[in-house]
């Protein structure tokens, strides 16, 4: 017996079970796009069935980098979805903290050819 593929309504729901709320761009993307909506829960399906990052880990690094690329619908996403999946308020904070870090210290290394050329200037202007 053939499995039916669910319709982006139901797909749509589910991800408002998920996130405890409607979930806004989806929606909105469904008017666009609809044949997008299935896609983008088999590839959400498809990175937590990755069998290597526990899920708390992957929501932890899904909240770093929506914070990191100063996402702020995404990070509010990331952390209301994450809450409902037993992330604690403490490991959110320092996902967000080591994203501040990763995304500080890549000043230092977008400087770097820069620097270079400070550290062999021979005192010329």
């Amino acid at each position: 017996m053939e499995q039916k593929e669910p319709t982006v309504d139901q797909i749509l729901n589910m991800m408002a079970q998920n996130l405890g709320e409607e979930p806004r761009p989806m929606v909105l993307m469904s008017k666009v796009l609809p044949e997008w909506i299935p896609r983008q829960a088999q590839e959400r399906k498809f990175v937590f069935d990755l069998p290597h990052i526990p899920a708390k880990y992957k929501h932890l690094i899904m909240i770093s980098v929506a914070s990191a690329v100063s996402s702020h619908l995404c990070t509010e996403t990331f952390i209301k979805i994450a809450r409902r999946a037993g992330v604690s308020k403490e490991e959110i904070g320092e996902a967000i903290i080591a994203a501040r870090f990763a995304l500080a210290s890549t000043v230092f290394a977008s400087a770097a050819e820069g620097l270079e050329h400070l550290t062999r200037d021979n005192g010329e202007a």
